[in-house]
């Protein structure tokens, strides 16, 4: 095993290692062990950025410019246990999307030049996996409030390629130019949340919960501000399955000068869940 895969392995880990040393009491649900899946359609909105030297870049916008509109729908996944000192979570947030679009002005990203006029195809991968641990912090009948830390592991990898005619009168072909550029962080995370609970019929409840976690981000090579809010609602089934809608917007404004790239996106839409547990 290479030490980039050791190291892929390892993180993730350890990220679980001290959520499990340092947490307080839980802040659970139903079960044990809730597993849920999540089918989710983000928006997209929001610009990116990539300098090189001197040449800060273009700000590049996410609609208008690359095209993307958000009109593919994605699965999250997550797994929450309550493990007697805590409840811990990890999450993965995934959204992939590509557009095409012809260019009204020329842009620069990353040192690369994409002129007036170039039909330019763009791809957009951002990736947000969360270690959280919960502990209750107060609770007032059914309304309980909790408190929220851990690491997230943001990824953006942006690709773009541009098709521009050369001397199209003439028959003089194609230039093809293509720029590459990501950001792949590890971030604390801190937040609050607060969850609700109540019978509604014969072995049927309803629970809702939100939770807002982020913070301002000044670590390593990045800086910025990093905002997650979900809301949730549903109708549970005795202990066991829980189905419903809900809301996830993630706000991300950070630079990461160790690769000259900064990005300024918002991640909202609603989805509809369902929950098992165990």
């Amino acid at each position: 095993m290479s030490m980039i895969q050791s190291k892929t392995v390892l993180r993730p880990f350890l990220c679980f290692l001290a959520l499990l040393i340092f947490s307080g009491c839980g802040a659970g649900g139903a079960g044990l062990i809730r597993l849920r899946a999540e089918n989710w359609q983000p928006t997209p909105g929001g610009s990116i950025q990539a300098s090189d030297l001197a040449n800060p870049g273009s700000v590049v916008d996410l609609d208008g410019v690359l095209g993307l509109d958000g009109e593919e729908t994605f699965w999250v996944y997550g797994v929450e246990a309550d493990m007697g000192v805590g409840t811990y979570e990890m999450t993965e947030i995934s959204f992939t999307g590509n557009g095409s679009t012809t260019l009204g002005s020329a842009i620069d990203f990353g040192g690369t030049t994409f002129g007036s006029g170039t039909t330019l195809d763009s791809a957009l991968e951002a990736t947000v996996t969360t270690f959280h641990s919960k502990g209750a912090l107060l609770g007032v009948g059914p309304v309980m409030l909790k408190y929220i830390w851990g690491v997230d592991h943001l990824v953006f990898d942006t690709t773009l390629t541009g098709t521009n005619p050369v001397n199209p009168v003439i028959g003089g072909g194609a230039e093809v130019v293509s720029a590459h550029r990501g950001i792949d962080e590890w971030v604390p995370a801190f937040g609050l949340g607060a969850q609700f609970a109540m019978p509604i019929g014969n072995d049927w409840s309803l629970e809702l919960d939100g939770e807002l976690s982020g913070l301002w981000i000044s670590y390593g090579d990045i800086d910025g501000t990093y905002e997650g809010l979900t809301l949730r609602g549903g109708i549970r089934q005795g202990s066991g399955i829980l189905f419903g809608a809900g809301h996830r917007s993630l706000v991300i404004d950070v630079s990461d000068d160790g690769t000259g790239t900064s990005a300024d996106i918002d991640l909202g839409g609603s989805f509809l869940f369902v929950e098992w547990a165990f």
